[in-house]
């Protein structure tokens, strides 16, 4: 219980900072590394079925964060989160982290915000939720690197004052999962409370 409230509060703020800014400081994560520690040192009961979930999640999310598909922050959250000592918590997690998602990416295209827009790149400095995909600089389009985490840096390296940036809309990915490890809590603490108390 008391390692799943530590993950609670550092998904919480790194979430409430993806919305924000669509990055997550490092010291977001640090009352998990707290929780994760207590889980490693307190309960070695547990040490084979939270490391077949790290190594198998773990996995997964390194090799979409080297495609380019994840930021950084998207694949430490999808570690933090198997870390969690019960069973099967990554599919309670992620059915409600693809709830959130799903209704969330629903709105996005429902209001016109989803899709592939052309902005300027004042508007692209000062809004963070746009990912870039190419830029325009008189009339000719560069495209830019697929990876998330490099190509923001480089459209602003490459950028002047009359750029303009082809974009899409970057989702939350690590709200959503926070808001799915919440549901998630909540569901334990409801409905299977025996089994929320005796966990680390």
């Amino acid at each position: 219980m008391w390692s799943q409230i530590l993950i609670a509060v550092s998904m919480a703020v790194a979430g409430v900072s993806d919305i924000r800014e669509r990055s997550v400081h490092d010291i977001a994560w640090f009352p998990a590394a707290v929780g994760i520690i207590y889980i490693l040192i307190f309960r070695n009961d547990l040490l084979l079925s939270v490391a077949l979930k790290v190594a198998i999640i773990g996995g997964i999310a390194i090799g979409f964060t080297l495609y380019g598909a994840l930021g950084q922050a998207d694949a430490i959250a999808l570690v933090v989160l198997a870390f969690d000592p019960y069973l099967i918590s990554p599919l309670l997690i992620f059915v409600a982290a693809a709830s959130v998602a799903l209704m969330h990416i629903a709105y996005i295209f429902i209001s016109k915000k989803g899709g592939t827009k052309v902005i300027t790149i004042e508007q692209f400095k000062m809004e963070e939720h746009w990912i870039p995909r190419a830029i325009i600089v008189s009339g000719k389009k560069v495209v830019v690197n697929k990876d998330v985490n490099k190509a923001r840096e480089e459209v602003l390296q490459q950028a002047s004052e009359d750029t303009l940036v082809e974009v899409t809309y970057g989702v939350p990915t690590v709200a959503y999962l926070a808001a799915g490890y919440v549901s998630y809590l909540v569901y334990l603490a409801l409905f299977n409370y025996s089994t929320f108390l005796s966990l680390p």
